[in-house]
């Protein structure tokens, strides 16, 4: 199959498309940086960057012709430097869906967020349930999934307090720390992203995605900790004094360490029942115990 991915050399896409060469397809992957993205791709096969961006510029039409399908995995955490959660997670995906229809591309597998819903605090989950009301109203066969936090190699959540667990004696925790989160490994998130492409069962559904397990955020370290070998405090900021900061943050060069909606979203609990996901792609979620062992504990 000839796949045309968004997002395709983030820490997500790049699990996609090594497991769709793996499969023996295609990838065209859209990309700002096509050159770059060309050197990239050097050591994966059957991948194709090519230059375009969701947000406007380049013709997506005309790069998607030839395609079977579309995964549809571009999405952004953080709005400072970028043109926004609006222009990139709803308008993006609107004219990602107006090039499928043009293109004459008929399946649709879009990344979205667990939490997503339009009455959501965060402006993050807002946008991605407008993005999926406009891929649920496209015509197209889609499927929708709607992850927890993803970890892996390059996640930027448990490389980060990794980081500062080696420098630091105290780790700082924004609130209580509480929360629940259902974390899932990406390697498991991408077999459904290639496993959905030629599943029909898998038209018109969407699909949260999490762990077996949910974990508060200081459950998470302590196990991180634990695999690490390390003994640290937990410095916790109360969120109006990390809503200050984030604030502050904005006039500040740079990229922001945490923002106000990051903050909101740590307020409510990010999981869901893994087992209609488990059902339909048979899989067994592997434990963030197994890979936090293997990954820190060397």
């Amino acid at each position: 199959m000839k796949v045309f991915v968004t997002g395709g050399t983030g820490h997500v896409g790049e699990s996609v498309v090594r497991l769709l060469s793996e499969g023996g397809h295609d990838s065209r992957v859209l990309t700002r940086d096509a050159e770059a993205a060309r050197r990239w791709a050097e050591a994966i096969p059957r991948v194709y960057p090519v230059r375009g961006d969701v947000t406007g510029g380049g013709h997506l039409a005309e790069v998607m012709k030839g395609n079977e399908a579309v995964i549809h995995i571009v999405g952004i955490i953080i709005e400072k430097g970028t043109p926004g959660f609006e222009a990139v997670h709803t308008e993006g995906t609107r004219r990602v869906v107006e090039a499928a229809k043009q293109a004459g591309v008929k399946r649709f597998v879009h990344m979205s967020a667990l939490g997503a819903r339009e009455d959501a605090a965060a402006r993050y989950h807002r946008t991605k349930f407008a993005a999926e009301q406009i891929v649920r109203e496209s015509g197209l066969d889609w499927t929708i999934f709607r992850p927890s936090i993803i970890y892996g190699e390059r996640d930027e959540f448990l490389n980060t307090f990794a980081g500062i667990a080696r420098l630091s004696p105290a780790i700082p925790i924004i609130g209580s720390g509480r929360g629940k989160l259902q974390p899932i490994w990406v390697k498991d998130v991408a077999r459904c992203f290639v496993k959905a492409l030629d599943t029909s069962e898998t038209f018109g559904r969407t699909y949260e995605m999490g762990g077996d397990k949910a974990y508060s955020i200081k459950e998470i370290l302590r196990l991180l900790l634990r695999s690490m070998r390390r003994r640290r405090l937990f410095a916790h900021m109360p969120a109006a004094v990390a809503r200050l900061q984030a604030k502050m943050f904005d006039y500040l060069p740079g990229k922001p360490p945490f923002t106000e909606d990051q903050i909101t979203m740590l307020a409510e609990d990010n999981v869901c029942d893994p087992a209609p996901l488990k059902e339909a792609f048979g899989l067994n979620l592997r434990p963030m115990e197994d890979y936090l062992a293997e990954r820190f504990g060397k």
